[in-house]
């Protein structure tokens, strides 16, 4: 009895010869909805990244700015001085310019700095194109 009960389901899984178009329509259609879901994140994800690189570029313009006028001139900084991204470089206060990532203008670097100081707010950078 166990050996013909053994022969039949090995008969049935002789027969059962891979998927059937059903089946392969069915995980196409799960690996699509899934794809639908995470391009548009996975895209919300690199432009958040993206925003916060130039936010990062910009505080990084404004310490480095920072430091090349307190050096060059100890005495103080005026309000609203604003140093070329050149001069920094020129200066060995950067290496290179930093390049925009986010925006109408992503891909071109970073022009101008300007900083000011209050006692009210501290340091304030703001970097132009």
């Amino acid at each position: 009895m166990f050996k013909k009960m053994m022969n039949t389901k090995l008969r049935l899984l002789k027969n059962q010869k891979g998927l059937t178009l059903v089946e392969l329509l069915a995980v196409i259609v799960i690996l699509g909805v899934v794809a639908a879901i995470a391009v548009p994140a996975i895209g919300g994800i690199i432009n958040n990244s993206k925003v916060n690189a130039d936010a990062q570029s910009v505080e990084l313009l404004k310490d480095t700015a920072i430091r090349y006028l307190t050096d060059t001139n100890p005495a103080g900084t005026s309000a609203g001085t604003s140093v070329t991204i050149g001069t920094l470089v020129t200066a060995n206060y950067l290496k290179v310019a930093p390049v925009k990532q986010s925006g109408s203008n992503a891909g071109t670097a970073y022009a101008a700095v300007t900083v000011a100081y209050t006692a009210a707010t501290g340091w304030t950078a703001t970097a132009a194109d």
